[in-house]
């Protein structure tokens, strides 16, 4: 069995789990079709008489870890998704991390008792949020701001430096660790990374994935010194524009802690479709 053929037996897991419990699993698919030598994903499968019962992914983010997993339904309490976590900690002790995170739809039951059997404590909580037209409060501004013009282009080699500096002050990580990151984004020729200016000037950055017509907006952030203006606004609304123009869909992620992130996307018209909890591992 080839890898595109697991990866297809995957996917097609991950819909029977979803449409078995109304939820959304995230499964990271841009980094689960990567090598983990360029950066990507490492997984783990069971199968029973050529079929996918049982998958677990380890997805390494520059000293923290996250994890997701999930069983064919039928075939629960059967010890599988224990097992696979088992087997999953030889790449955890040798990955050099700092953070072991274990992700889960938060409506999942299922999800939920498996958890508390685990030595976790709740570490933070995500929306999932997807731009709905019919949501666009009235009055909306338009794709301006006042303190200049704002463009938005393809990220270049020469920009590295400020890339890392914008990691490092908008997700309080360490020089270190964002250019692992970066260093590990910028090998990933699916994604579009995307510079913002101001009057011709860096002031944030974003990252762009898409994938059957759905784009999703990563590592999203403008430079704390230049919060404020309506730059984020802009930059937003003009990505939202042009994904349509393309009838792509839009999505993002939005920590609950982060309530000022979640209200400006709110006032661009996204929704909240689901909400992911992660909890961090202490045993």
């Amino acid at each position: 069995m080839t890898t595109a053929d697991t990866l297809r037996d995957i996917e097609q897991l991950q819909q029977r789990c979803e449409q078995y419990e109304g939820i959304s699993l995230k499964l990271n698919w841009d980094m689960l079709r990567m090598s983990p030598e360029s950066g990507g994903a490492e997984w783990l499968v069971t199968y029973e008489e050529e079929e996918l019962i049982g998958f677990i992914g380890l997805y390494g983010f520059a000293g923290e870890m996250e994890i997701c997993g999930m069983v064919r339904p039928g075939f629960r309490r059967r010890g599988i998704f224990t097992s696979l976590w088992v087997r999953a900690q030889s790449i955890i002790k040798r990955s050099n991390i700092r953070t072991l995170l274990l992700n889960a739809p938060a409506s999942s039951a299922s999800a939920a008792g498996y958890l508390k059997t685990l030595p976790l404590a709740f570490n933070h909580a995500e929306y999932q949020m997807k731009w709905d037209g019919a949501a666009v409060p009235q009055g909306s501004v338009e794709a301006s701001s006042a303190a200049g013009t704002i463009v938005l282009r393809p990220a270049r080699q020469e920009d590295a430096d400020i890339l890392v500096e914008l990691d490092c002050g908008g997700f309080d990580m360490s020089r270190e660790d964002a250019a692992e990151m970066y260093t590990l984004q910028m090998n990933d020729n699916q994604q579009e990374h995307i510079v913002i200016e101001m009057n011709g000037q860096p002031a944030g950055k974003m990252r762009l994935w898409t994938e059957d017509n759905e784009t999703w907006i990563y590592g999203f952030t403008v430079d704390k010194k230049l919060r404020g203006l309506g730059i984020g606004r802009s930059a937003l609304l003009q990505t939202i524009e042009r994904e349509r123009h393309n009838y792509n869909g839009v999505n993002l992620e939005v920590a609950l802690d982060n309530p000022n992130a979640l209200k400006l996307y709110e006032s661009c018209g996204f929704v909240i479709l689901n909400k992911q909890d992660y909890f961090r591992y202490i045993g």
